[in-house]
């Protein structure tokens, strides 16, 4: 069996790499794998990041009908992003303690929430009628968009392309390395066909693929003003503004039209609220922190919560069975200390997680939306300035 194991990964390489040059035609160059694959003889399993692409493409370029030319051209100048593996995992101990206080103080920022009233106001009108057709709160389409990159302000300047080549070949050593390379290996993936798709009504070719495939993103390599991954381009952006195409760099519709699907997607109840407040008797409730283990996924009941006497009632729309869990917010006091904010997250509140796992994101953008629906709001801002991303690289983001 161990013998078996061993030549699997050979023999499915080779037979791909034969599949490969049976279909090449006239205007696919040979492949010539004992030349251009290289692998190492005294360890044929073991392949650099350079050799792993190019199967990569191979397979690409096998499994969709494209020329592998074409995808090796556009791939020939890959930059590692040595920046962008060093944000993905910080170095050990330097992760600081969490402040709600502080976050929700950055995201409160006086130019973001001066965008967003001005963005409310240019699009004050297909807001309310996405609100209306799809039940998805005018105020977190805006919250989200405020957030991620203030309105397309802040979209991210690394290339796509490297970003995610980098973390699907060389990610950076961590407990959940495999997992996470073979992720970005779809992601990849899904960003070529994404371009592919895009340059179908026009000359293929590769230097207009790797212009697609280079477009500036985050860190992540997520994409334009709702900071999409390329999987959840193909699954869930959307046509808003009807003009034939998928913009989700330059069309404000596209991109909220986008957002409302995504939310939609992943079970968005129209009129149920996102969280319940928790009395302030409650608050040192020992049972809040025993509760409280930081799964954004509802373990609890409505009824559960009522029978420990953590909540008395909720609105109308909502009953006993109504999906429920703890939201811890910690923050710092202005002596040092540590403190624990928690309120009842409800089902809408986790299909907001499914954007980006956080607690704190979650809240962010839902009360930074009200804030600019309101058009006001009550916490202190901060000096005017660059508002900074919120953006953490979206860990566990199913996009």
């Amino acid at each position: 069996m161990k013998f078996l194991k061993t030549i699997r990964p050979l023999f499915f390489w080779s037979c791909l790499i034969a599949a490969h040059l049976a279909a090449t035609t006239a205007s696919h160059a040979q492949i010539k794998p004992s030349q251009e694959i290289g692998l190492d003889s005294s360890n044929p399993l073991t392949l650099s990041k350079e050799q792993a692409l190019d199967f990569f493409l191979i397979e690409l370029a096998i499994r969709e009908n494209l020329s592998i030319d074409m995808l090796r051209e556009a791939f020939r100048d890959v930059k590692y992003q040595t920046i962008a593996r060093q944000y993905m995992v910080p170095a050990s101990g330097s992760k600081g303690r969490k402040n709600w206080t502080s976050y929700r103080s950055n995201v409160m920022n006086t130019i973001r929430l001066d965008a967003g009233k001005r963005f409310l106001q240019e699009h004050h009108e297909f807001l309310n009628q996405l609100e209306k057709t799809s039940g998805v709160p005018m105020s977190l389409v805006v919250g989200i968009l405020g957030v991620e990159t203030v309105y397309g302000r802040n979209m991210g300047s690394f290339p796509v392309r490297d970003i995610l080549t980098t973390f699907a070949f060389d990610y950076p050593p961590s407990a959940n390395r495999v997992g996470r390379e073979a992720m970005f290996k779809e992601q990849l993936r899904d960003h070529v066909l994404n371009c592919i798709d895009t340059l179908s009504l026009t000359t293929m070719s590769s230097d207009l693929l790797r212009a697609c495939l280079i477009q500036e993103g985050s860190f992540a390599g997520a994409i334009g003003m709702p900071q999409f991954m390329p999987s959840s381009i193909r699954l869930y952006a959307r046509d808003g503004n009807h003009d034939g195409k998928i913009d989700l760099r330059t069309s404000s519709e596209d991109a909220m039209q986008s957002i409302a699907q995504f939310l939609l997607a992943h079970g968005w109840k129209n009129g149920e609220p996102t969280y319940l407040p928790i009395s302030s008797e409650m608050q040192a409730s020992t049972i809040l922190k025993e509760l409280a283990d930081g799964d954004p996924n509802p373990k609890l009941s409505l009824g559960q919560l009522k029978n420990q006497k953590i909540i008395t009632s909720w609105p109308s729309s909502l009953d006993e069975n109504s999906p429920a869990l703890i939201v811890d917010l910690p923050r710092i006091e202005k002596d040092g200390s540590d403190k624990v904010d928690y309120l009842v997250g409800l089902r809408n509140f986790e299909v907001i997680t499914q954007y980006n796992r956080s607690f704190f994101y979650a809240m962010s953008v839902t009360e930074f939306g009200q804030a600019v629906v309101q058009n006001g709001w009550s916490a202190k801002t901060t000096k005017p300035g660059k508002s900074p991303s919120i953006n953490t690289g979206h860990h566990g983001h199913k996009r």
